[in-house]
C-alpha cells in the first residue's frame, strides 16, 4: 500500500512539475471568452453578435481545452440566432444543447469529479442549471412561431409544461422560486391559439392574473390580438473571488493553500422604460413578466452550501496530498537525501501551482435576459402593423403582419 501510494504520489508531481496546466489559453475565463458576442448583442447588432457566437463555438469543437464548454456555447448562440431571427438555426443549437443536458442531468464522470477536486470546476463539462433548461423550450416555441412552424411550437409548450411540472409543481416549497411566469404566459397563450380556453385559463390563474382569466370566462369570439414580449438588459453575471496562494506552516513544513469561487452580481443596463408605440400611437409601457434576475441570485443562495463544501473539499484534497508529499520526503531523507530533496522541491512547486492556476467557474448561459416585460393589445385592425418599443436608451422598431382573429407574437430583445 505504501509502495503504491509513493508510486502514485512520484508520478502526480512528475505531471504537476513537468507539465503544469497553465497555458496562456487556459487563463482565459468564459467571460473573456464570450465578450466579442456579448459586446455586439448588446449594442443590437445581433447580425455581428450571431457570427461572433458562431467563432466560439467553431472553438469550443476545434480545442481540446473548450470541448465542456460546446453546449453552453449552443445556447448562447442559438439565443442571439432567435433576436437575429435565425429561426432554423436557434432551433438547431437549443435543441441539441438540450439533449446533452438532459442526459447528463445530475450525473459526472470519475475523471472529471477528480479533476474538479485537485484543479477547479472548468475542467468538467458544463451541466445547465434549472432556471436555464426552463428557459430553453419557451425560446424554442418562439423559434417555431417566428417561423410559422405552429406544431414545432405546440410540441415546445407541451415540453415546457412537463418542466415546470418537473422541476417547479413536484416540490413546490423547495423550488417556489424557479416559477417562471414567461414560461406559463406563452403555454397561455398557445393554449388561446388551439381556442383551448379552459387549458389557458388554469395557467393564468396559476400566474394569478384574474383578469385574463375572467377575460376568456365571458369570451364569445375570436379577436385579432398582438402580444409583445420583450427581453431586456442581461442576467446576472458570475465574477472570481481568490484568495491564495499563501503558504501555511503545518508540522514545520510549507503548504501551499488557497481558493477560488464564482459569486453573482447584477449586470449593469442603461434601459430605463418600456414604451410601446404601435403604428406611431402610444399603447401603454410594458409591464414586468419575469425578473429572472431574482431568480438567478436566488438560485445562488441556495447553492452556497453545496459550493462552500465542494470549496472545502477540494481545500482539503490538495492540503492533504502536500502534508502527504513532504512526508514522502522526510523518510527519503533519510537514505537519499538528493531524491528526498527532489520530491520535496517538486511538492511545493506543484502546489504552488495548482493553487495559482485555479479559476472560478464563470460559466453560465450569459444571454438570457435580467427581466421580461409584456403587453397585450386586443381588438387590433388584421394587417401589417409597426411596433415601436422607447427603451428610455433607444428605439427599436418592428413591423408584424396580424392575421384575422388570431394572436400575433412579436418579440424584442435589448441586451444595453
Amino acid at each position: 500500500m505504501k509502495i503504491r501510494f509513493f508510486s502514485i504520489l512520484i508520478i502526480f508531481l512528475s505531471i504537476s512539475l513537468f507539465a503544469p496546466p497553465c497555458p496562456a489559453e487556459r487563463l482565459m475565463s468564459y467571460t473573456d471568452e464570450s465578450k466579442d458576442f456579448l459586446s455586439a448583442y448588446r449594442d443590437g447588432d445581433f447580425a455581428s453578435a450571431y457570427e461572433y457566437a458562431d467563432s466560439f463555438v467553431q472553438k469550443t469543437l476545434n480545442s481540446d481545452k473548450d470541448k465542456q464548454n460546446k453546449h453552453i456555447a449552443l445556447l448562447e448562440r442559438g439565443k442571439v440566432a432567435l433576436a437575429a431571427g435565425k429561426y432554423n438555426e436557434c432551433i438547431a443549437d437549443l435543441q441539441e444543447a438540450e439533449r446533452r443536458f438532459l442526459s447528463i442531468e445530475g450525473t459526472i464522470s470519475l475523471t472529471e469529479g477528480f479533476g474538479s477536486i485537485l484543479t477547479d470546476d472548468t475542467t468538467k463539462e458544463y451541466e445547465a442549471e434549472m432556471h436555464e433548461k426552463l428557459m430553453i423550450s419557451p425560446y424554442l416555441a418562439l423559434a417555431y412561431l417566428g417561423k410559422n412552424d405552429f406544431a414545432g411550437a405546440v410540441v415546445e409548450r407541451n415540453r415546457t409544461i412537463t418542466k415546470i411540472n418537473q422541476y417547479i409543481e413536484e416540490k413546490p416549497e423547495e423550488r417556489g422560486y424557479l416559477e417562471n411566469p414567461f414560461a406559463r404566459l406563452l403555454c397561455a397563450i398557445m393554449y388561446e391559439m388551439e381556442n383551448r380556453g379552459d387549458d389557458a385559463v388554469i395557467e393564468y390563474k396559476k400566474m394569478k392574473w384574474a383578469d385574463e382569466a375572467a377575460r376568456l370566462s365571458v369570451k364569445k369570439e375570436n379577436t385579432t390580438d398582438l402580444v409583445i414580449l420583450i427581453d431586456t438588459g442581461l442576467a446576472p453575471h458570475k465574477y472570481q473571488v481568490k484568495w491564495g496562494p499563501m503558504p501555511v506552516m503545518s508540522n514545520g513544513k510549507a503548504v501551499n493553500l488557497g481558493f477560488a469561487y464564482a459569486s453573482f452580481q447584477a449586470t449593469p443596463s442603461e434601459i430605463s422604460g418600456h414604451e410601446v408605440a404601435l403604428d406611431g400611437q402610444p399603447a401603454g409601457p410594458a409591464i414586468l413578466l419575469y425578473d429572472l434576475e431574482k431568480t438567478v441570485l436566488t438560485q445562488y443562495e441556495k447553492d452556497k452550501p453545496a459550493i462552500i463544501a465542494k470549496l472545502v473539499a477540494r481545500f482539503t484534497a490538495k492540503a492533504s496530498l502536500q502534508v502527504g508529499a513532504h512526508a514522502v520526503a522526510d523518510k527519503l531523507e533519510k537514505d537519499n537525501p538528493l531524491l528526498g530533496f527532489l520530491v520535496r522541491a517538486a511538492a511545493t512547486i506543484a502546489s504552488a501551482t495548482w493553487v495559482a492556476v485555479e479559476q472560478a467557474d464563470l460559466r453560465g448561459w450569459l444571454t438570457l435576459p435580467k427581466n421580461i416585460h409584456y403587453l397585450r393589445l386586443n381588438g387590433l385592425a388584421p394587417g401589417e402593423h409597426t411596433v415601436t418599443i422607447d427603451y428610455g436608451s433607444g428605439t427599436r422598431e418592428m413591423k408584424i403582419q396580424l392575421q384575422k382573429d388570431k394572436i400575433g407574437i412579436a418579440y424584442f430583445a435589448a441586451a444595453k
